[in-house]
């Protein structure tokens, strides 16, 4: 804002008491009365007349002329001042025309009559005046608290706005229903100013506009229409200001010479360009906000990621580059049984070579979206015992226990998916567990209220998960700290299970077993609903 639209510096810094101040300041105006007024002041009168004439038979002359101060006071009340003033010379005409002698003249030849009129038309301006300045106050009034209900309105939609586009949207639009102006918002975009509201919309700038623009937005101060910057411009260029200096521009147009033609308006402009000035900040410093923590969880993540890629590549590596060079190197000095081993050395660390990999491609996959299940009717216990013969290696140290229903309906699933998520289940509960403890996969129809599930549950007789694990357990690159049973692994096995399935429709939860130590993993999937045909052919 200029120094002119800004000359109380607390306001500036406290847009809040600007609201306010800015309210008060809108003081009523009196009504500029049309010919409306004037004709309805005039049958006023000719009422005050009749209802003189009718009591003219009861009353005294002098009674009758409170009739015309009715009407002086009525006046007043519906029109205003001017109209009201002329209700009181009406007035006066009327009554010494039709009630004093002689009548139907304008001639007084009563001195009492005269000292009568006097104090008549002295009473009407006063009572008139007053009842003005109350319908005035009143009409302030009013005008005052449409105005703060306007400013909470557009306070609280700025609140709820979900993005800046939103924000200057609404800020346009109210500026230009208060102040019945056309307005457009302008903010920086790689150094030039960019056009991003306009109400009414529509339109572009010239230009020699452009240029008027840039050099408010540049130099800090209105530019354009009505200014000392660029005067012949159509339109005038306030700059928006946060704490952290111009961070926008609005343009005004309108029809009357003068856009700001007194202090209410430029009082009332300051308060909705306070407001979304703060709020163009609040959603500003959010982004920033946002985009500190993605760089701090990229860099989390990548740190975490190149510690996984470190120990989980260079170990297994190690482990076949010794075997091989033994084998090349020493292929006379060792025996058939330590060739054996170490070749399977070899397999064993090239497949969890390929697992890790695997689990790379798949977390890849999950966050690009690139999940496409083919799913089909398939039995449970079938993906189970393939999951089982997969990670056969993985589970040899272990007891493997199952209760699997012979009755479990059919669940529509993508089987390599849900196998997988199976086989890094199983592959958790071999790192964690001890050797020769039991593993148990137990499975039930669950009935719910609406929508009928299957459960499937893996339990396994380790430490559990501590407290402070069990919520980021499924997290990207997170493993749980301690136990000297910990095998090495990338972090990511447990969260590819939950984004598979997601993708399935389902649910998976991580716990700790109530009746002893051990982990528990519980999915829960949906159970699809049988068509009409087949439901008629089972009963």
């Amino acid at each position: 804002m200029t120094s002119e639209m800004r000359a109380d510096p607390a306001i500036a810094l406290a847009p809040g008491r600007r609201i306010v101040e800015a309210v008060g300041a809108l003081r009523a105006r009196s009504d500029a009365a049309g010919w409306k007024a004037y004709l309805g002041t005039l049958a006023m009168i000719a009422g005050a007349v009749g209802i003189g004439l009718v009591l003219r038979r009861f009353l005294d002359s002098a009674n009758i002329s409170l009739v015309f101060l009715t009407a002086v006071l009525a006046s007043a009340v519906a029109f205003g001042l001017w109209p009201s003033l002329f209700a009181s010379l009406a007035a006066v005409l009327a009554y010494n025309v039709f009630f004093l002698e002689p009548l139907y003249t304008v001639t007084i030849t009563d001195p009492e009559n005269v000292v009568a009129m006097f104090f008549f038309v002295i009473v009407a301006v006063i009572v008139s005046n007053l009842t003005s300045r109350v319908r005035s106050q009143a009409i302030a009034a009013r005008q005052r608290a449409q105005t703060m209900e306007d400013l909470y309105l557009f306070a609280r939609k700025l609140g709820g706005a979900p993005s800046l586009d939103d924000l200057l949207h609404a800020s346009a639009e109210q500026i230009a229903l208060m102040l019945k102006l056309r307005v457009r918002v302008l903010l920086p975009d790689g150094g030039d100013l960019v056009l991003r509201a306009a109400s009414p919309p529509g339109g572009a700038f010239t230009p020699a506009e452009i240029s008027a623009a840039t050099r408010c937005w540049q130099d800090d101060r209105p530019a354009g229409r009505g200014t000392d910057m660029l005067a012949g411009d159509p339109w005038l260029f306030l700059p928006i200001r946060t704490s952290r200096g111009v961070v926008g521009v609005v343009g005004l147009s309108g029809e009357r010479a003068e856009l700001m033609p007194g202090p209410d308006q430029r009082r009332l402009l300051d308060a909705l360009l306070d407001q979304a000035a703060l709020a163009i900040e609040r959603i500003t410093l959010a982004q920033d906000v946002d985009r500190a923590r993605l760089a701090a969880e990229t860099d989390r993540l990548r740190s975490a990621m190149l510690t996984s890629i470190s120990h989980d590549l260079r170990t297994p590596l190690a482990s076949i580059l010794g075997a091989a060079t033994s084998l090349k190197t020493q292929p006379h000095d060792l025996d058939e049984a330590d060739k054996r081993e170490m070749i399977g050395t070899i397999q064993e660390e090239a497949e969890r070579l390929n697992r890790f990999i695997g689990n790379l491609l798949d977390m890849t996959r999950i966050e690009s979206g690139a999940v496409v299940t083919g799913t089909s009717m398939v039995d449970l216990s079938e993906i189970v015992g393939s999951a089982l013969q997969r990670a056969g290696k993985m589970l040899a140290g272990h007891r493997i226990e199952m209760r699997l229903p012979a009755d479990l309906p059919m669940l529509k699933l993508d089987a390599v998916l849900f196998e997988q998520v199976l086989f890094n289940l199983l592959d958790n509960a071999a790192k964690y567990a001890p050797r020769d403890s039991v593993i148990w996969l137990r499975a039930s129809a669950d009935p719910g209220a609406d929508v009928r599930a299957v459960r499937l549950e893996i339990l396994d007789e380790g430490d559990g998960i501590p407290a402070s694990d069990v919520e980021r357990i499924f997290d990207k690159f997170y493993r749980v700290h301690a136990t000297d049973r910990r095998r090495a692994g990338t972090g990511l096995g447990l969260a590819i299970c939950r984004g598979f399935v997601e993708a399935l429709g389902g649910h998976i939860v991580a716990g700790n077993r109530p009746d002893r130590s051990g982990a528990i993993f519980t999915i829960t999937l949906p159970v699809p609903s049988q068509p009409a045909s087949l439901q008629g052919d089972a009963a």
